[in-house]
């Protein structure tokens, strides 16, 4: 079996990230979103897969080097049709995968199973959702999928497309045949319904579509809760007077300092947590410095939060400093910004390579 993982597409509702990395790029609980995609399709079975990209796709290049992953460029983005038609024929089951959600390994091994069980020319993944007129609303009859609009005013229930499907190897020949300026995957499963050949599997554990900010902090949160397990390297440093309570993932070379806290959190390679610090329910990518209190947030690599200083519920971009006496809350910084000390952030956005100056940096 093969697969297509489509991340092509810039999302500027994901400013003030998406200058800098594709969604698919994000860090989630100490991997990139698409890495995560990659290592559950490979373990459920996988043996090829196709990763479609076009914004920043040297950054792709650079981190998926495995010999079973291709890096296969859109040059036109006209729909996720069109992306898989960049590929070529398939000739085989395959997964397509929107390359910015985050769903777990055992979703996607049971989605497979329910494909090979159900002998019909697609199986898709439906969810739940409290806002289902932002994505495709499915209608069910007998265990099948009977249609599948989008993004409708006034949806009839609240079971929605996913994005991830299973297709037979003979349905690639009708997503090949899509046609027009926006071609859709949706337009071919459309198709397939009015002769009863798409089924669905619902979601058991989780998914998130990353589809704004917020949602980074949610796809971090449901992987770190749900799948970390405790797991300290035998290169970290940790003082005997550090607290690690929970399922703490500390990478190698990271240094724990005396009277530092870490609870259910992901720290990542050399990673520093001063004395007193504190991080809880976050991700810390490699090479962050942590003086002060960082919970429920995820700091991009690189990045440094002095010493008392708090991050609640943010996102923080790589190469980025927080200045002493600091308190960001529900907020999202671009990219190498400065955060000069004793300010309070609350609620905006901040432009990559921003100053303190909130009339001029935020958004």
């Amino acid at each position: 079996m093969k697969a297509v993982i489509l991340c092509a597409k810039e999302k500027e509702s994901m400013f003030p990230f998406n200058e800098d990395r594709p969604t698919s790029l994000l860090p989630v609980a100490g991997k990139p979103v698409a890495r995560h995609l990659v290592d559950d399709l490979l373990d459920v079975g996988v043996d090829e897969i196709k990763l479609v990209a076009k914004h920043h796709i040297e950054m792709f290049r650079e981190e998926f080097t495995d010999p079973d992953v291709e890096i296969v460029e859109q040059e036109e983005v006209k729909g996720t049709a069109s992306a898989v038609q960049a590929c070529e024929r398939l000739e085989d089951d395959f997964f397509v995968v929107n390359g910015d959600v985050v769903v777990s390994r055992d979703d996607i091994e049971t989605l497979k199973s329910a494909f090979m069980n159900a002998g019909t020319d697609c199986t898709l993944l439906g969810a739940g959702e409290d806002q289902p007129e932002k994505f495709g609303v499915l209608s069910i009859t007998n265990d099948q999928v009977t249609d599948l609009e989008e993004k409708p005013e006034d949806p009839e229930n609240s079971l929605v497309n996913t994005g991830i499907y299973v297709f037979s190897e003979d349905a690639d020949d009708r997503i090949r045949e899509i046609s027009g300026e926006e071609r859709s995957l949706t337009e071919a499963v459309s198709d397939m319904t009015s002769s009863d050949e798409v089924s669905f599997e619902l979601v058991t554990d989780y998914w998130v579509d990353i589809g704004k900010p917020k949602r980074l902090l949610q796809a971090d949160e449901a992987k770190r809760t749900l799948e970390q397990a405790e797991e300290v390297s035998e290169s970290a440093q940790i003082h005997e007077d550090a607290s690690l309570d929970g399922k703490t993932r500390v990478a190698e070379d990271a240094v724990v300092g005396p009277g530092a806290v870490i609870e259910e959190s992901y720290v990542g390679k050399g990673v520093e947590v001063e004395p007193g610090a504190h991080i809880k329910s976050s991700t810390v990518q490699p090479g962050c410095v942590v003086s002060g209190d960082v919970k429920n947030s995820v700091l991009f690599r690189n990045t440094i939060i002095d010493t008392c200083s708090v991050i609640k519920s943010s996102a923080v971009a790589e190469e980025s400093d927080v200045r002493s006496g600091t308190v960001i809350r529900n907020s999202f910084i671009g990219a190498r910004s400065y955060v000069e000390m004793n300010n309070s952030v609350r609620s905006v956005k901040f432009v990559p390579d921003a100053r303190t100056d909130l009339s001029e940096i935020s958004k």
